[in-house]
């Protein structure tokens, strides 16, 4: 395996990492004592920066454990599946696609939900995911 597959690889990995610390925020929100962060992200991105909101509901507290579970699930895998001693084009090829269904939809929920600033926070997880993916389709 040549040495810039090695580093794209090594980059795809580093993408994965980031989605699964951003995962760890909602999770963390599960408790009143831990929220701060992802409330303080929440309020970003309903910008301005008002304090809203203050606190979540158990709902929404329901709601983050899922999604981070689901974002901490979906990175691991991205993360183990970028192993250079698995990585295939039909693997780059179905991360690929996983990548662009998760910014498409996340992304459009993110608008219509009064949310836009999260479809533009999530173009940069977009570019460290498929960078690295578009550029180990020239190493197959």
């Amino acid at each position: 395996m040549s040495d810039k597959k090695n580093r794209w690889l090594m980059f795809l990995r580093l993408g994965a990492v980031v989605a699964f610390a951003m995962g760890l925020l909602p999770l963390l929100a599960v408790l009143q004592a831990t929220q701060e962060p992802w409330r303080l992200f929440f309020d970003f991105l309903s910008w301005p920066l008002d304090n809203v909101p203050s606190d979540f509901s158990a709902t929404e507290r329901q709601l983050s454990a899922v999604l981070g579970g689901v974002l901490c699930g979906w990175s691991w895998i991205l993360y183990k599946l970028a192993d250079p001693k698995i990585f295939s084009p039909r693997i780059r090829s179905l991360m690929s696609q996983s990548v662009w269904v998760w910014f498409l939809l996340d992304g459009t929920g993110s608008v219509i939900a009064g949310l836009p600033l999260n479809a533009i926070v999530n173009i940069g997880f977009l570019l460290a995911l498929i960078i690295p993916l578009h550029a180990l389709k020239t190493h197959q």
